[in-house]
């Protein structure tokens, strides 16, 4: 009986991932999702300083993709001293799990469950999966405290390089810096 029912689980994960397969592969949606919502009009000529929330590496490149997308809008930017932050924040979901099965698992999860597996002596390393990346951004006056805008990214896909996806999606939230955007699928190229 016990065969059964893991067969049977084992078929519905096989069965809804050529699904999810199909529905990309006909291109009816994007993987990625954008939209923005502006709360008070971003004054025109203010420098702004952008900021991410983990001062890592990887989202020095992320930093960068920001400044240079910015640059391209016209928006005066500086290092520091200005009110006007515009600060960023990345994340990223697994959502599939080899060898667990199919739903929503945050990082902490998939890590805790691989160092388990690893000591144990079961999987070692990530044979695959989906993976959301998350990216947040917002425009804050430092000396009001009121948030100006605030925009978010979504791209789901197959695991790749994380910072290449972070830094590939920060153009497409700029592309609605400072206005309301409802949301609105893309693709990274």
């Amino acid at each position: 009986m016990r065969l059964r029912v893991v067969a049977l689980l084992v078929a519905c994960a096989v069965f809804g991932a050529a699904f999810v397969a199909r529905a990309e592969d006909d291109g009816e949606a994007a993987p990625g999702l954008a939209y923005a919502s502006s709360f008070l009009p971003v004054p025109s000529g203010t420098p702004i300083s952008v900021r991410p929330w983990d001062n890592s590496a990887e989202n020095q490149r992320v930093k960068l993709s920001f400044t240079e997308a910015l640059n391209r809008r016209g928006v005066l930017l500086t290092d520091g001293g200005t009110p006007l932050t515009l600060n960023f924040e990345t994340e990223v979901e697994s959502l599939a799990v080899p060898g667990i099965g199919f739903g929503q698992v945050r990082d902490e999860s998939r890590v805790h469950m691989d160092i388990q597996d690893n000591l144990l002596g079961g999987r070692t390393g990530n044979s695959g999966g989906t993976t959301r990346y998350i990216l947040r951004a917002t425009l804050d006056d430092q000396q009001s405290g009121q948030r100006l805008w605030q925009g978010e990214a979504t791209y789901t896909g197959a695991v790749v390089d994380e910072t290449a996806t972070f830094a590939a999606m920060a153009p497409v939230l700029v592309d609605g810096f400072g206005e309301t955007v409802h949301p609105k699928g893309f693709r990274i190229q």
